[in-house]
């Protein structure tokens, strides 16, 4: 039955925000089919230095961390789908670029070309915040986010299935361009999407008309000290930092380094914990997707930090039992664990950021989070590596679960937070046009909403 509320849920959204759902997918589908290719393609199949493979990998990621703040302000100035083009275009000129990359200067420069799309990219939330009235935001931004976590994991599925039966300098080729072709898809589906307004209010019922929107200008101008000087939003850029530095980033480069490097499990079992990890993403999208609405910001914080404080012992479990079916079953506990955690997070903070910015600023507020959470994905795993690498890993795991679970007690008794309902966010005032008691532990306070 619980299931059933789950899918139930996803009914009840407005046509316009299903399609949206959709139109990502295709987008998630193109980049999974590449993601876990880059390494092998430029160091094995193009016989590029080790060193250039894994700086193309940090290169994105120096694109992103420029692109998340460029392409936010610029969705602020000239509007969201003519900003989001220049993502997508971004990530598809990178895409192809890699196809074609014979040299090191070739494949780093694509790289840096795709990651500012990649940053940029982060404008899809403000731009499905804007066409689909608040009320479905936390279980919109779930469901997108479950949704792009599936089928990137079938189109890297798909793609290692391809890579590794051709095996060819063709296969690989045909692959990155397929991703280039599904961010210009993407685009143009977003277009075909806006073409279609009929008529409507943003608070009709879900099956009414879907509202018409205005998007392609600009709104007012203004600088990124506006986000900076919202307490709320400074707070949650805090608590998101150190949850990516110490959590989400890890999934691929702490938790993979030190299970190798303390225990018997090896790239098999890791595969099998990555899979257990996406597919427990959809289930507890499903389980859960009707109830996590109802969860306070405070609550779903504190139980975000205490689950990947849990997924970090859970990891000390496997250390502890070295190798096995025990040890296996525990890793895949903790995959399952963290991806509670993940799905919180997905309904979260989208919600907390959008409800706090309006039309004028919103892409600068989602670029603030996009930056934060890249910066936490660059700073992560340099971390973690020279804590491994230096025989740090027990040490290290422990301090992270310390550093996850005082989040966590601090998420729950903080101000910061709203102590409202996600869905009853907006119709209580926790946006930046209302006016509200000056305390900030009063549930109807906006203070610091506008500077």
């Amino acid at each position: 039955m619980t299931g059933l509320r789950g899918l139930g849920a996803v009914q009840e959204m407005p046509p316009r925000a299903r399609r949206l759902v959709a139109i990502n997918a295709i987008n998630a589908a193109g980049s999974g089919v590449v993601l876990p290719l880059l390494v092998v393609y430029l160091y094995e199949v193009r016989d590029l230095p080790l060193s250039v493979a894994t700086g193309t990998v940090a290169a994105t990621s120096v694109g992103a961390l420029v692109g998340a703040p460029v392409i936010g302000w610029l969705s602020d100035r000239v509007g969201r789908v003519p900003a989001l083009w220049v993502a997508l275009v971004c990530s598809a000129a990178g895409a192809v670029g890699l196809a074609f990359s014979a040299t090191a200067s070739a494949a780093l420069l694509s790289g840096v070309v795709q990651g500012l799309g990649i940053g940029g990219a982060i404008v899809w939330n403000a731009l499905i915040a804007e066409l689909v009235p608040d009320q479905y935001w936390p279980v919109l931004f779930s469901v997108d986010f479950a949704v792009v976590n599936a089928m990137m994991g079938l189109g890297g599925l798909a793609g290692g299935l391809v890579a590794g039966l051709l095996d060819s300098l063709v296969a690989f080729q045909v692959l990155y361009v397929v991703d280039g072709l599904s961010f210009l898809l993407t685009g143009l589906l977003v277009v075909r999407e806006l073409r279609h307004q009929p008529g409507g209010s943003p608070s009709a019922p879900p099956d009414a008309p879907d509202p018409p929107v205005d998007l392609e200008r600009g709104a007012a101008r203004g600088g990124y000290l506006e986000v900076l000087r919202h307490r709320w939003m400074l707070a949650l850029l805090v608590a998101v930092l150190v949850l990516f530095t110490l959590g989400y980033s890890q999934l691929n480069s702490g938790m993979p380094a030190v299970v190798l490097e303390g225990s018997r499990l090896g790239a098999t079992e890791l595969g099998l914990m990555f899979a257990a990890n996406t597919t427990a993403v959809v289930v507890v999208q499903i389980l859960l997707l009707s109830r996590l609405k109802h969860l306070t910001p405070r609550r779903a914080f504190a139980l975000l930090g205490a689950c990947w404080a849990g997924f970090w012992l859970l990891v000390l479990g496997v250390l502890g039992v070295g190798g096995g079916l025990v040890a296996v079953a525990v890793g895949l506990l903790a995959m399952a664990v963290f991806a509670l955690g993940e799905s919180l997070l997905a309904a979260t903070g989208p919600t907390l950021v959008n409800t706090w910015a309006d039309d004028h600023n919103r892409g600068r507020f989602n670029a603030a989070y996009g930056f934060t959470s890249s910066l936490g994905f660059a700073v992560g795993p340099v971390l973690s590596g020279v804590l491994v690498e230096r025989g740090h890993a027990v040490p290290m795991v422990l301090v992270f679960a310390v550093g996850l679970s005082l989040l966590a007690a601090v998420a729950l008794r903080s101000s910061a937070l709203p102590d409202l309902p996600l869905e009853r966010l907006e119709q209580d005032g926790h946006h930046p046009g209302s006016t509200g008691p000056s305390s900030p532990d009063d549930p109807t306070t906006n203070e610091g909403a506008r500077p």
